[in-house]
């Protein structure tokens, strides 16, 4: 056996100490002081998910690895937190769900898909408790398909119908062009030479190739760009006082389109960055005042990366113009953040610009072959070092594949992420390309810096001293929240008790709501999954509060289509279809939540609880006249609605307990005796028959010992997830990937790759003559904050 190495790629950053939090913002008065405090306080963090593959089939599992760091430094947090995963369809539906305890920074976890999950276009989302404190662009998201061809025979026709109106709404947007343009320091400036970054995409923000001509206000060509790479390109341009300006664009012979640039300012500063060897050369210009005078002046610039500030100097501009010289040795790899404030300590111009130090890790694989029980096994022998050859300790998960896989360098990893994506706004189309040591992407690259905002902070609230605010704090248990009110008043109930029990362990716990009727139950820690039943004692008035628990479930959500969407495989039924009732929906869907009561007839229109110590009214009738929604009194009748034209009656059926009586024996009780009534009208009556046609009240009398209405629900909550030992199907997987498949094979999933300690650390898994080749993805963060993501192709011969 002949085994070639195609290609390796890795790489590492280096790292500074992890800073701690205080609890206030320092009274501290330059602009590079208060970055850094900012950044100390937030303590935000990057997370990233390294998954086995891309994109799956049902009945697949998703391997992954979760390693969380610090944002400014990128060291693994080292305190035990919680980190939670969610995969969501595209109507926003959770369907499956994991909570992890990492340590040191990683954690494992796997999510078995389903056979019945449903074919389409899915959202993984990854994040801790403290990132719940900022946007929800900042967790980590992962875009795939799963796919499922036997889901066409038990998709509901609804689906069905969903599944063409998106993919008749995704072409659209394929064919829409847009073009937004990016003066470089953020001000498209009178007078001086501005060089314009440009962007076009389509609606699901996919670059395009583009021609286009600027022109003034009087129809006059001024200057003419192309896209360089990904829909990206950049041109010069000199705007003249009072002049507005345009570009108009053609895509792939299409008809022309107009879109305007930025509007010309009479007054401000312009930035032009250049690279000379290893130094990073800042030009910056101001325009020239009405009277042809040029602006002079002190400039204070701070460069800082990820926010650290590792540059702050002081230019003095004359006739116009300063220049500084920053050498690009002073920076961490990853992205840089250039400012230039006026003496007033006004931020006036500011641009990105990416850092590579060429911090490399190398991968040493060594390959040997053996045989067990007449199965054939490959083993890889990986070894990791730093430059001088050092070996290095952390943590690394690798994979395995075989079948029609994506090339090296198509999909995002660790290092991108960590480096690029996370600081940036938007997506970036395949961003291992940029890091790809055999291309020379340094323009393309910078074009990214100039088309793609800084996201993590604005100086705005830095000045300010504006902090977020820090509702959610780290947790390293399991909690459960909710909320109390009183259904009679609509309000919040304060310092109240609510017990707990978690039934299939006989625990119990017991906590009291705050101010606005919140409580938790923390320090919890249950694997897999857990049922818990929440209870209480009655309010004052001898009737039962309102309990509301917060089991997690995605609300808001849209799914927006993006460049990693793909069209809905199932737009009709299948010749063998049946119709399954829970087809398509999610498991959290059916969790139960039930309330016990003497009689169950699912949710009333109204419940009116009643105040034993408070009531005024004198009898039912009148607590009915007074509360009750939708009723009308007509002569000595009480209806939901008008007469019908059946009998002339549409009178309720009345209830007692349960049991159907008589309207005076209901109307005729003393409130002080009913505990609560509940009003059924509607679709909500159809439990009842045709007895409910016309609504049904229904009366629930107190009981001695409270024993009638019990506020008592249960959920089935997710607890810790257990990671499960990687298994391959291999034979079974085998004659796919002879038969050329299109779908990748994971043979072997290792999730501790290297643990520092071990001087063996070879990881043998079978394989078949008949696979000729194989892909290696291996992505971690070593102990000392360091980055590491490589892959490689075995051909086998």
């Amino acid at each position: 056996m002949n085994t070639r190495i195609i290609a390796i790629i890795i790489a590492v950053l280096i790292t500074i100490p992890a800073w701690s939090r205080t609890d206030q913002f320092s009274d501290v008065q330059d602009a590079d002081q208060k970055l850094e405090e900012y950044a100390r306080l937030t303590a935000s963090q990057k997370l990233y998910l390294h998954m086995n593959k891309s994109n799956y089939l049902a009945g697949e599992t998703i391997w992954f690895n979760a390693y969380l760091v610090n944002s400014v430094t990128h060291q693994p947090v080292t305190a035990s937190t919680n980190i939670y995963a969610e995969l969501i369809n595209s109507r926003g539906v959770l369907m499956e769900k994991r909570v992890m305890l990492a340590e040191n920074g990683v954690a494992e976890g796997d999510i078995s898909l389903p056979m019945a999950l449903p074919d389409g276009n899915y959202y993984l989302r990854a994040y801790t408790d403290w990132m719940k404190n900022f946007p929800e662009e900042f967790f980590y998201e992962k875009y795939l398909y799963i796919e499922n061809s036997q889901y066409e025979d038990m998709i509901p026709r609804l689906e069905v119908r969903s599944n063409r109106r998106f993919n008749r709404s995704l072409n659209r947007m394929a064919g829409d062009l847009d073009i937004a343009f990016f003066p470089e320091g953020g001000e498209l400036v009178q007078g001086i030479t501005n060089r314009i970054a440009f962007k076009a995409v389509d609606a699901l923000g996919r670059g395009l190739d583009v021609e286009g001509v600027v022109t003034d206000d009087a129809g006059n060509d001024i200057a003419r760009f192309s896209t360089l790479h990904s829909g990206m390109g950049s041109f010069d341009l000199q705007p003249e006082p009072g002049v507005s300006y345009s570009a108009s664009v053609v895509h792939n012979g299409s008809r022309p389109q107009s879109f305007d640039l930025p509007p010309v300012i009479s007054s401000g500063v312009g930035l032009r960055v250049d690279r000379e060897g290893t130094d990073i050369l800042l030009n910056i210009y101001s325009a020239r005042s009405p009277d042809g005078r040029a602006h002079s002046g002190n400039f204070e610039i701070i460069g800082h990366t990820r926010g650290r500030v590792f540059y702050k100097g002081t230019v003095s501009m004359k006739d116009g113009m300063a220049e500084a010289v920053i050498p690009e040795n002073l920076f961490e790899s990853g992205i840089t953040h250039f400012t230039v404030f006026s003496g007033n300590r006004e931020p006036v111009a500011e641009r990105l610009v990416y850092i590579d130090r060429d911090d490399s890790f190398t991968i040493i694989p060594n390959v040997v072959k053996a045989e067990h029980e007449g199965q054939q096994y490959l083993g890889l022998q990986i070894g990791i070092a730093d430059r001088e050859g050092n070996p290095v300790e952390g943590t690394f998960s690798m994979s395995v594949l075989t079948g029609d896989f994506l090339p090296p360098g198509s999909s995002e990893n660790i290092l991108t992420h960590y480096l690029l994506s996370s600081d940036l706004d938007g997506f970036i189309e395949k961003p291992q390309e940029y890091f790809d040591p055999e291309k020379d992407m340094e323009t393309e690259l910078d074009h990214i810096m100039m088309t793609h905002g800084w996201r993590r902070f604005d100086w705005k609230s830095v000045l300010s001293g504006e902090m977020p605010e820090f509702t959610h704090t780290p947790s390293s248990t399991l909690y459960v929240e909710g909320r109390v009110t009183d259904p009679a008043k609509d309000e919040p109930v304060n310092n109240f008790e609510v017990e707990m029990k978690v039934i299939d362990h006989n625990d119990s716990y017991t906590t009291r709501t705050d101010g606005r009727g919140n409580f938790v139950f923390d320090g919890l820690d249950y694997p897999d999954s857990y049922r818990v039943e929440i209870s209480s004692r009655r309010l004052p008035g001898d009737y039962p509060p309102k309990i509301e628990l917060s089991t997690g479930q995605v609300s808001g959500f849209d799914y927006v289509p993006n460049m990693f969407t793909k069209e809905q495989q199932i737009t009709s039924r299948g010749r063998d279809w049946r119709r399954v009732s829970d087809a398509g929906r999610s498991p959290y869907a059916l969790t139960p939540d039930r309330t016990r009561s003497p009689q169950s007839y699912g949710v009333p229109d109204q419940t009116i609880y009643i105040d034993r110590d408070k009531v005024t009214q004198r009898t039912v009738y009148d607590v009915l006249v007074e509360r009750g929604q939708g009723v009308q009194i007509v002569g000595n009748q009480i209806m939901f609605r008008g007469p019908s034209s059946i009998n002339l009656s549409s009178e309720p059926m009345f209830m007692l307990d349960g049991v159907q009586t008589s309207k005076d024996n209901v109307l005729g009780y003393s409130p002080r005796e009913i505990e609560r009534i509940e009003l059924f009208r509607g679709t909500s009556a159809a439990v009842f028959g045709v007895r409910g046609g016309s609504g049904v009240i229904i009366a629930y009398s107190r009981q001695a010992g409270d024993r009638g209405f019990q506020d008592s629900k249960e959920y089935m909550l997710v607890g810790y997830h257990t990671p499960r030992e990687f298994y391959s199907d291999y034979l079974s997987a085998l004659p796919s990937a002879a038969s050329g498949s299109d779908h990748a094979r994971t043979i072997h999933w290792e999730p501790d790759l290297l643990d520092g300690d071990e001087e063996d650390n070879t990881v043998f898994f079978p394989y078949s003559q008949d696979i000729r080749s194989m892909k290696i993805v291996i992505e971690g963060v070593g102990r000392d904050g360091g980055i590491a993501a490589g892959e490689f192709t075995l051909e086998m011969r």
